[in-house]
């Protein structure tokens, strides 16, 4: 499971607005600050929760306690929600925010996750949500005090919100005049808004859709990466005490084969990269990611590292021959490990 990264740049950009240097957020220890501070941008849950776990221990001049609610509580003027803002302060009544709860709730929590017992009035609304408050016990402080914002966003008074277990409830505040109905003679017209709503919608979700799955191909391509650290640190040694064993050939032509599979991996793993930095030239973010990932070296070292280990192989699979060679006899067909393609 995920969140938004909405949560953690509410809370930094919070603690700007009151003064704090936030310079101690930089450490190394922390996720990069420009994932953080991305608002379409998506963090592993535990990752987040241990986050601002590591925040609220800091020295801040407002008490650790406060720090949530008031971050989430000040979302209208931080802004810190990027297109949902805009989305937000379209709505009419606070109420139509969660029309369809499932859907906004998908904007902070991935995959959406599936919302049951909906009840709903004009002062309030209810579910049961399989997320329990006390397994992220931060996250979902700061999501209670967003939600009680969601009024602001329309010129009302903040809400009332209880997360006990997996119960969430939601109580508007009374006052039902908006400030669409401020002003004699301006409206709006229903239909038109109901289209930029959408539109808005349709832009945030699409952003937020590509954003995760860059983060999924970001934890493969890291993990892609640590096994190519791997190889290139044992792959050698493997090789070599794997050819001690050998009787025949079939082991070296195997080894050989996975070589080859591993070459083909990274093929298209620089096929991957290609079509994202195509379709994303825009984006930061991929740039920031192949950048944190030493993408460039990657490429560089790789052709060297994989030519390396069949020149390894090829010499260890000689020496094994002219070992066992009788005197006398004519030698065996060398062994010979075809080299792939080049990457």
């Amino acid at each position: 499971m995920h969140f938004s990264c909405k949560v953690s740049n509410a809370v930094i950009g919070f603690l700007e607005s009151q003064g704090e240097d936030i310079s101690a957020l930089y450490d190394p220890k922390f996720p990069p600050m420009e994932l953080l501070q991305d608002s379409s941008a998506w963090i592993i849950a535990p990752d987040l929760e241990d986050f601002l776990e590591s925040v609220l221990r800091m020295s801040w001049k407002l008490p650790a306690d406060q720090i949530l609610k008031e971050a989430g509580h000040a979302g209208p003027k931080t802004r810190a929600w990027g297109v949902l803002d805009s989305v937000l302060r379209m709505m009419p009544r606070p109420q139509e925010i969660f029309q369809q709860p499932q859907t906004f709730l998908s904007y902070f929590i991935a995959p959406a996750p599936p919302v049951e017992n909906i009840e709903r009035n004009e002062t309030e609304i209810s579910l049961d949500l399989p997320l329990p408050a006390e397994q992220y016990p931060l996250v979902t402080s700061y999501l209670k005090a967003a939600f009680e914002s969601l009024p602001l966003y329309v010129g009302q008074g903040l809400a009332t919100c209880t997360w006990t277990g997996i119960r969430l409830r939601i109580c508007w505040p009374e006052q039902q005049e908006t400030m669409f109905e401020i002003g004699e003679g301006h409206q709006i017209n229903p239909e038109l808004l109901r289209q930029m709503v959408a539109n808005q919608q349709s832009i945030q979700r699409e952003l937020e859709d590509k954003n995760r799955d860059l983060k999924l191909k970001d934890e493969e391509i890291s993990m892609l990466r640590q096994d190519l650290e791997q190889f290139q640190k044992y792959g050698a040694r493997v090789v070599a005490n794997t050819v001690n064993d050998w009787n025949d050939s079939q082991v070296g032509y195997g080894i050989s084969q996975n070589l080859a599979r591993l070459h083909d991996y990274m093929v298209r793993a620089q096929q991957l990269i290609t079509l994202l930095t195509a379709f994303s030239k825009s984006e930061p973010s991929v740039r920031g990611i192949l950048k944190r990932l030493d993408w460039e070296q990657v490429k560089q070292l790789y052709p060297r590292a994989i030519s390396e280990s069949f020149e390894e192989l090829r010499s260890i699979r000689a020496k094994k021959l002219i070992e066992q060679k009788p005197k006398g006899e004519s030698s065996c067909p060398p062994f010979n490990p075809s080299m792939p393609e080049k990457f």
